[in-house]
């Protein structure tokens, strides 16, 4: 795959060239390939079905969980944290030892202790990590789904950016049956501080305790904001966000 280095950029087929623009910028690839029906019935093909199979599953399950976060995580992600998480849900998939390739899932993989590591530290927004970013030590109460940070010093404890005058923190569970693709989730209010010296006590407690026969996973956000005239204003739209899957059982 070549990228287009013309003055012109051009969007479609030409002849034997499909041109198209991705994150990447715009690129070239040749036209061509076998038919869908010579993949889908051709023996020769058995593995990439399989493949395209259990591609299938990742981006369903990532969907899921994107979705069931979904109030804590859309002002912050980065454009690429869908395709990160299906490659971290890709090593997942391969937790799933009981399963005839083509077959794996990821709630199987997710059922087991490593499956569950691979996905804890998952940052939604590559660009604000959230270990960089807080330095504050957090607990988390799993049965409650409350994230407690003791003495947090807005100003000594976060990584803050020009132009903040305020963070708030936040925090969010999801409950997903994979099986049946039931899903429950709840978050809880924004708690909001100065960036200043004064020590505060904070507890992030979620309007609803985390249940369901699923997966749990609990996410905690910290965001930054400019006070302008009395309004306040997320900084680069949420670019500064730092989100991070910080629980999962």
């Amino acid at each position: 795959m070549a990228r287009q280095s013309s003055l012109i950029k051009i969007n479609g087929t030409l002849e034997d060239l499909t041109f198209f623009k991705s994150a990447d910028g715009h690129m070239v690839r040749m036209k061509g390939g076998v038919s869908g029906d010579r993949i889908k019935n051709d023996p020769a093909f058995a593995r990439t079905r399989e493949n395209m199979q259990e591609f299938g599953e990742m981006g369903r399950t990532g969907k899921l969980i994107r979705t069931s976060l979904r109030n804590v995580i859309s002002n912050g992600s980065d454009p690429r944290s869908a395709s990160r998480l299906l490659k971290s849900l890709s090593q997942v998939l391969k937790e799933d030892t009981t399963s005839l390739r083509g077959l794996r899932k990821v709630g199987i993989g997710l059922s087991t202790s490593e499956g569950k590591a691979l996905l804890v530290g998952f940052n939604f927004n590559i660009r604000s990590v959230l270990t960089q970013v807080l330095k504050s030590v957090f607990t988390i109460d799993e049965p409650t789904g409350k994230v407690t940070i003791a003495n947090f010093i807005p100003k000594q404890d976060l990584l803050f950016p020009a132009g903040a005058t305020h963070c708030s923190l936040e925090c969010g569970w999801s409950n997903i049956d994979f099986t049946t693709n039931e899903v429950k989730s709840s978050s809880s209010p924004e708690s909001q501080f100065l960036i200043d010296l004064t020590s505060n006590n904070v507890v992030l407690s979620p309007t609803i305790a985390p249940a369901g026969s699923g997966i749990t996973f609990i996410v905690l956000k910290v965001s930054f904001l400019q006070n302008l005239n009395g309004q306040f204003y997320p900084l680069q739209n949420g670019g500064h966000n730092a989100i991070q899957l910080v629980h999962v059982s």
